[in-house]
C-alpha cells in the first residue's frame, strides 16, 4: 500500500479567516502534487479539512481512500450548551468543513464525543474509527509526595471560556477549602481575568505557560478540566499518567472511568465540581487508589499504541474492510 506522505507548505499567520488560509493551502497543495503519479496512491490521510485538494484527487483517482483526522469536536454539540451562543457566538460549521464530507471516505476520531459531533453532521457511524490519543508515560509520571498536607488541585490548558474555567473558579471559591490550593497552569484569557482579581484570598496560583509541565503537574493531588469542547484534552492523559484522579466532562473526551481513575460530571455544574473535589480532600486515601488506577489507564494509551491502531486502519480501508472495532 502506497501514501501521500506529508508535504512542507508554510503559510504566515493572521489570515483574515481559516477558510482563505485552507484555500491559499489547498492551491500550493495540489501545484506540489501534480507531478506525482496518483494511481499508485492508496490512502490520504489528513488533518485538514481541504475540499478542494480532496476534489482534485478524486478527479485523478477516484480509488484512493480519503482519511479525515477529526482531532476537535465539530461546534454542533455546543447547541447543548446554556448559554452557548454568549459563551462562544453564533455556533455553525465552515463551509469549507461541510464541502469536504462530500469526498471523506473514512474518518478518525480521538473519543466517542467527536464520534457523535460527526453522527449529527449525518456520517455514517461505520465510516468512524475511535482511536484515543496517547501520552509520554517516560516523561509525566508520578512522584512520591505528602497525601495530607495541603491539598493542591491542578488545570492545564488555556485558561479560557471553552475550557469550563469560570465554573472551576466559582467552586473553589465557594468551597473555600482551608490548606488547599488550586493551580492554574495555562495562558489566562482576557474573558476571565476579571474572575481572577481576588485569587489570592482564596488560595488560587496563576503560573502561565509552563514549558516543562511534567515537573509541575505531579506535585498536585488532583486535576480538574471541566471543558465544555475538546476532541480527546491531551493534557488529561498527562494528569492521569502523572497518577492524578481526573474530575472532568464527557465533553473532555477523554478515556477517565467514572468512579474509577476519576470523575465524569455533567457541564457547567458547579455543584458537581464541588462534591467531587470535597470527596478527595476529605477522603486522601481515594487520591492514592484512583491515582494508581489513573496510572495504569494511562500505560494503555501511548503514542506507539495509538499508530498500530492508525497503521491496522490503514490496511483495513486499503482491502475495503469496515469491521474494524477499536476499543
Amino acid at each position: 500500500m502506497k501514501f501521500l506522505t506529508a508535504i512542507p507548505i508554510y503559510i504566515k499567520k493572521n489570515f483574515p479567516s481559516n477558510e482563505i488560509k485552507n484555500n491559499i493551502f489547498e492551491f500550493a497543495l495540489i501545484s506540489k502534487v501534480k507531478d506525482l503519479n496518483l494511481k499508485n496512491v492508496d490512502v490520504i490521510h489528513s488533518w485538514e479539512f481541504l475540499p478542494n485538494f480532496y476534489r482534485y484527487i478524486k478527479s485523478k483517482n477516484p480509488d484512493i481512500k480519503i482519511i479525515q483526522d477529526v482531532p476537535m469536536a465539530l461546534p454542533n454539540v455546543l447547541k447543548d450548551i446554556k448559554n452557548y451562543e454568549k459563551l462562544f457566538g453564533k455556533v455553525e460549521i465552515p463551509q469549507y468543513v461541510k464541502k469536504s464530507l462530500n469526498y471523506i471516505d473514512y474518518y478518525i476520531s480521538p473519543s466517542e464525543f467527536v464520534k457523535k459531533s460527526l453522527i449529527n453532521e449525518g456520517i455514517d457511524e461505520n465510516k468512524i474509527f475511535v482511536v484515543p490519543f496517547g501520552v509520554d508515560v517516560g516523561r509525566f509520571k508520578p512522584i512520591e509526595k505528602d497525601h495530607f498536607g495541603t491539598f493542591k488541585v491542578a488545570f492545564s490548558g488555556n485558561v479560557n471560556n471553552r475550557k469550563g474555567i469560570l465554573y472551576l473558579i466559582q467552586a473553589w471559591k465557594e468551597l473555600n477549602l482551608k490548606n488547599a490550593e488550586l493551580n492554574l497552569y495555562g495562558i489566562v484569557y482576557p474573558e476571565v481575568r476579571k474572575y481572577l482579581k481576588n485569587a489570592n484570598k482564596y488560595n488560587i496560583k496563576l503560573y502561565g505557560f509552563v514549558k516543562n509541565i511534567e515537573l509541575e503537574l505531579p506535585k498536585n493531588h488532583i486535576y480538574v478540566f471541566p471543558s465544555l469542547l475538546e476532541g480527546s484534552a491531551k493534557s488529561i492523559y498527562e494528569a492521569l499518567a502523572c497518577g492524578l484522579p481526573v474530575i472532568t466532562t464527557e465533553n473532555s473526551g477523554s478515556v477517565v472511568e467514572d468512579g474509577k481513575d476519576g470523575f465524569i460530571i455533567p457541564v457547567q455544574n458547579v455543584e458537581a465540581i464541588k462534591e467531587k473535589i470535597l470527596f478527595f480532600y476529605e477522603n486522601r486515601n481515594e487520591i492514592v487508589k484512583f491515582g494508581k488506577n489513573a496510572r495504569k489507564k494511562a500505560e494503555k494509551y501511548t503514542w506507539e499504541n495509538y499508530g498500530k491502531k492508525v497503521n491496522e486502519i490503514y490496511e483495513l480501508v486499503n482491502n475495503h474492510e469496515q469491521n474494524f472495532i477499536c476499543p
